[in-house]
């Protein structure tokens, strides 16, 4: 069995001037209730927490909650994996991710919106396991709820940091509170963020891993009547940086954070939404009707093979693979969404013991992608092993019918590579219902089903232009839960669960022809791997737990054990039609766990917070798969040999579900000789080593280990002034946060780093 532990030992500021653990609200079942009363796991990051974490962006949640990993993918995408549920679809625009995320109960379509920011936060929630039910589709591994301030009524208030650190680091925060009537108040935010980069390209100077971006955040609440609300916000996000560093893994510059690459980077990224929530109270139950705009815009530049082919040699793990210089200039995503979602929430049980919420989620989803990739098969400075292959053609142009396409495909030149434009939608609709039935005082079931209806279309034109098809399909999957909860005492809760969840299919770029499809550069006939569809993700998961509060209040531990059936597992794999890679769909694939979180007040100044979680996973069905690595035969007619190089993978572990990681830290709170509070706090972080895909390739897919301490000092000057000096991974350890090997033909397989050793210091007003 291949274990995964997660250990997190953190502190918080849950001790109070009581010495008990306060309440967490959380939103986990689309009301306002007690973490300690539902029956999932979830962990409540309050914004305290993630200050003294300086988590700031998605990928700082990895390893913050039990079983989440987060990785960085292809220089400018997010992966979220929850107990070994993630996205391997990134090289997919239709292709949905495995946990879903939301901001302010909306609900957020686009991958790149991981990309983002946070702004002015009130607590993030991560459900753990299929969230099928209530939150619906692309949540198998679970859901992310990010929850901003409110505007309040109170009083003009608002807060202002500026943080200064090494690599030139220079970020400014700042929210404001204006209430501007008895009836309309609003709050505003912006987050600015500048900073050289972690890494260089020593071949061009190019500073990568850098930062450039900021966010600005509106948010109006009216009091439209006694009984009814309204508020509306809009939300702003943009980057301009040169890119993240994508190190080859046969790079041979001895730094790690050096690479030489041929080609420049580039990283744009512009994500909004505006979105409109409804509150309106009838008495017996709460409506609450949700809808939002969102768009999304990506420009991409990078080296798409990850090397300078002058340093290039023969020996390594990738010997005898046929390198052509490569790189995207550029890839470009625009990405529209439109939502709208219906909550009804009963206030009065039917028959004094039924509790219900129903609901419907419309959205409506589409995304413009080009993908242009330069091959410097003819530069005599470069090693070119196709030796004419790609000559220039001469077909007709054309042209994608979508009204906002680009230009026309011409003729293309031998320098040109793979080119797509591909134009993919995804319409979908769900109802869903909830009913809790209090048996007894301390019992009670919960019951809930969805139906989902999906369909979705793509509008490809790609590989210069040879081919342009529409692929259309629909969908429809029943999801649903079945828990009971039992209260063993006033501060203890036993639970038992199944739920199930899905993740829809859809359609590849590119995909194998059949074997009597005789046409192209004169392919030999072999088996298809790649079909024009890929087939829905399905999970059935089992889960039991407990939840109590002891030590007369000063400890708090819930406990989980899980098990998951895992049917159709989305991944990427290639076809032995060269230069065709896409989505596939593992038949059959299990996990099981085991989850802790332990938080304890130890004394009037020490405080502590424990997260364990063990994971095993495990591909259970036979299943044959061509990893792009190891066919390393990348010429037209070479199709038979190609698949003759096809692997069962069955028995491997799934991909970024670490074996072992952990998770160490104290919060003291205590006072100066002058009387000013202080706090100081000590955080270790392990997270193990994992496969970054399923072929777990000892060569290029196992992501090595790492150990970080970061060090935080917060000093209170007074009532509305403080200072923070922070040591960020204070023992400058150059660790792996993970890899990504290109599907489509290159086979290229970069690295990326966590970040080194900051020192920042921040100075912090309230006024």
């Amino acid at each position: 069995m291949h274990f995964s532990a997660l250990f997190m030992l953190t502190f918080s500021a849950n001790a109070q001037n009581n010495n008990v653990i306060e309440e967490v609200l959380v939103t986990a079942e689309k009301r306002s209730e007690s973490l300690q009363d539902i029956s999932q796991s979830v962990t409540a990051l309050t914004e305290e927490e993630l200050e003294i974490k300086n988590i700031t962006d998605f990928v700082g949640l990895s390893a913050i909650a039990p079983g989440v990993t987060v990785a960085k993918n292809e220089g400018y995408k997010t992966i979220i994996s929850i107990r070994g549920v993630g996205d391997e679809t990134n090289q997919n625009a239709i292709a949905a991710p495995s946990v879903a995320l939301h901001m302010d109960g909306v609900f957020i379509a686009s991958k790149f919106s991981l990309r983002t920011d946070f702004i002015d936060l009130e607590r993030i929630e991560v459900l753990r396991g299929p969230q099928g039910t209530l939150f619906g589709q692309n949540s198998t591994g679970g859901t992310i709820n990010v929850i901003s301030q409110k505007p309040s009524f109170d009083e003009v208030k608002g807060k202002a940091d500026v943080s200064l650190g090494n690599y030139g680091l220079i970020k400014m925060r700042g929210a404001v509170n204006i209430p501007l009537s008895e009836k309309v108040a609003t709050r505003m935010s912006l987050v600015s963020t500048d900073r050289n980069g972690f890494s260089k390209n020593i071949l061009n100077g190019q500073d990568l891993d850098d930062a450039d971006h900021y966010s600005f955040r509106s948010d109006w609440f009216v009091d439209l009547s006694e009984t009814t609300t309204l508020r509306v916000f809009g939300q702003y996000f943009e980057a301009d940086n040169n890119g993240a560093a994508m190190k080859g893994l046969d790079d041979t510059t001895p730094n790690p954070r050096r690479l030489a690459q041929d080609s420049d980077s580039v990283y744009k990224l512009s994500s909004e939404i505006i979105a409109g929530i409804l509150d309106i109270e009838l008495g017996f139950a709460d409506l609450k009707i949700l809808a939002s705009i969102q768009e999304d815009d990506i420009y991409v530049s990078r080296d798409n093979d990850r090397h300078n082919f002058g340093d290039i040699h023969a020996s390594g793990p990738l010997e005898g693979v046929p390198y052509i210089a490569a790189e995207y200039r550029p890839e470009t995503s625009i990405v529209d969404t439109k939502t709208l979602e219906f909550n009804l929430i009963s206030n009065e049980p039917i028959n004094g013991n039924v509790d219900w919420i129903i609901g419907a989620l419309y959205f409506d989803h589409k995304i413009a992608n080009a993908i242009y990739e330069v091959k410097d098969v003819n530069n005599i400075k470069q090693i070119s092993l196709m030796d004419g292959a790609f000559t220039p053609y001469t077909h007709a142009p054309i042209c994608a019918t979508e009204p906002f396409a680009g230009p026309c495909f011409a003729a293309y030149d031998a320098e040109l590579g793979f080119v797509s434009e591909a134009y993919p939608s995804r319409e979908s609709l769900s109802i869903y219902g909830q009913a809790t039935y209090n048996a007894k005082e301390d019992l009670r079931y919960i019951f809930g089903l969805r139906y989902t209806e999906d369909s979705f279309s793509s509008d490809v034109t790609n590989f210069f232009g040879l081919q342009k098809y529409l692929i259309e399909d629909d969908i429809d999957e029943t999801t649903g839960k079945f828990a009971i909860e039992h209260d063993l005492d006033d501060s203890t809760m036993v639970y038992a669960s199944y739920t199930r969840g899905f993740k829809p299919g859809g359609s590849n770029l590119t995909f194998g022809w059949p074997e009597d499809d005789e046409q192209n550069f004169g392919a030999q006939p072999a088996p298809q791997l790649i079909f024009p569809l890929f087939e829905s993700e399905i999970i059935d998961a089992l889960e039991v737990g407990l939840k109590t509060d002891f030590l007369d209040g000063k400890m708090r531990a819930n406990v989980s054990a899980f098990a998951y059936d895992y049917k159709n597992l989305q991944f990427q794999s290639t076809d032995p039609d060269v230069y065709r890679g896409g989505v596939a769909n593992i038949p059959e694939s299990e996990m099981s766990g085991l989850e802790l979180e332990l938080i304890g007040i130890l004394s009037d100044s020490l405080s502590m917070d424990l997260r364990v979680s063990f994971l095993d996973t495990e591909i259970t069905s036979d299943y044959e798969a061509l990893d792009n690595i190891k066919s390393e035969l990348y010429f037209f007619g070479e199709e038979p040999e190609r698949y003759a190089q096809r692997e069962n993978i069955a028995g491997n572990q799934l991909a970024k579900s670490p074996e072992f990681t952990s998770n160490f830290g104290i919060k003291y709170d205590g006072e100066t000789k002058s009387g000013m509070p202080l706090r100081s706090t000590l955080e270790v972080v392990h997270r193990g080593d994992f496969q970054q895909r399923v072929f777990n390739n000892p060569f290029v897919d196992t992501v090595d280990s790492y150990t970080i301490v970061n060090l935080t000092t917060s000093l209170e000057i007074n009532e509305d002034t403080g200072v923070d000096f922070m040591i960020l991974n204070a023992a400058d350890e150059d660790g792996v946060n993970s890899a990504m090997t290109d599907v489509f033909g290159v086979a290229g397989t970069g690295i990326e780093l966590i970040p080194p050793r900051q020192l920042i210091f921040r100075i912090r007003k309230n006024y």
